[in-house]
């Protein structure tokens, strides 16, 4: 029987939680699975654990340390999954979620599903982390889907809650990029393989629990990662075509003040720096053109003309109420 769906696990000195991770996998409803394990480059006892664990289904791979996103395309090139999951090693999945997301992606034809979030924090607060949307929406204009759906995050910018097509994946080229340059290379991915979706299908369940430890990947320092995400969209609307060029200044402007909003009290002078420059002024207005929500637009044209002082308090205020403060 072929492979129904390949799960990619990359894993750096995860040793304490890579068990309850690979056992929230093993234990899936859906059985035709396959589980790559790649250990990148660990130094502690994270590769002994994953061998300890005793499933036919699991293969573990090693690597030197090269990042999440090398370690990603390590696993996809191993998969032979019709198609393509990915866990992160601190994160665990409820028990029906490959099923029921598989069972969507046949029954839809489609070539991503994606499912809803689980965000739980050290306090043991437990949050839904997208609105319920439950849809299957055909990609006929790749500009319009993404201010409608990729803009809003309707269609979420991580990988970690979706299936992939692989022959989808294959045909596209596309692959994830360094994490030593690009801080949130899931946004990317995202975004380049907008070009090559046909069908995508939205489940509102929450089967996958993201757990917001301090030492997880987001938690990084965030003059860093504000920077890493400038990078990212500058370099992506460097290569993209000109409807996606365009497109993708709605998601840029609302990430950028995102990240921005997270260095207002701590790094000021890059927050403001970032938030006065042309290139972001340059996203807002091309922002303002597409097709925002209205609560978006009235918010962006306040970034835009605002007084810094104010738009550093705006993007305060908005990265907070999407942190769960």
């Amino acid at each position: 029987m072929d492979t129904a769906v390949s799960v990619i696990v990359p894993v750096f000195n995860r040793e304490r939680e890579i068990g309850a991770c690979i056992k929230s996998l093993i234990n899936q409803t859906l059985e035709n699975i396959e589980i790559i394990i790649v250990n990148d480059g660990s130094t502690d006892n994270t590769l002994s654990a994953a061998k300890s664990i005793d499933d036919e289904r699991i293969t573990v791979l090693s690597q030197p340390n090269s990042g999440q996103g090398i370690a990603r395309n390590t696993g996809m090139a191993a998969a032979g999954g019709e198609y393509i999951a990915f866990v992160d090693s601190d994160d665990t999945v409820e028990r029906e979620m490959l099923e029921a997301m598989y069972k969507k992606a046949k029954t839809e034809n489609a070539d991503i599903v994606q499912c809803n979030i689980s965000d739980i924090y050290p306090n043991g607060k437990k949050t839904v982390q997208l609105a319920p949307f439950d849809a299957t929406v055909d990609i006929t204009d790749k500009g319009e889907y993404t201010d409608k759906y990729f803009s809003t995050c309707r269609h979420s910018y991580e990988v970690c809650n979706k299936l992939f097509r692989k022959r989808m994946i294959d045909d596209s080229g596309v692959k994830f990029r360094d994490t030593r340059k690009y801080f949130s290379e899931d946004l990317l991915f995202n975004l380049e393989i907008i070009d090559h979706i046909k069908r995508i299908s939205f489940i509102s369940e929450p089967y996958y629990n993201y757990y917001q430890s301090e030492g997880s990947h987001f938690h990084s320092g965030a003059e860093r990662r504000l920077a890493a995400i400038c990078d990212l969209f500058a370099d992506y609307s460097a290569n993209a075509d000109e409807i996606m060029k365009s497109a993708v200044s709605y998601t840029a402007a609302m990430v950028i003040i995102y990240n921005a909003g997270f260095c207002v009290d701590t790094h000021t002078a890059a927050a403001r720096r970032t938030l006065s420059s042309r290139t972001m002024r340059q996203y807002i207005k091309n922002a303002l053109a597409r097709k925002c929500r209205l609560k978006h637009r009235i918010f962006l044209t306040a970034m835009y003309a605002a007084p810094v002082n104010i738009r550093m308090n705006l993007a305060k205020r908005y990265s907070n109420k999407w942190n769960g403060e």
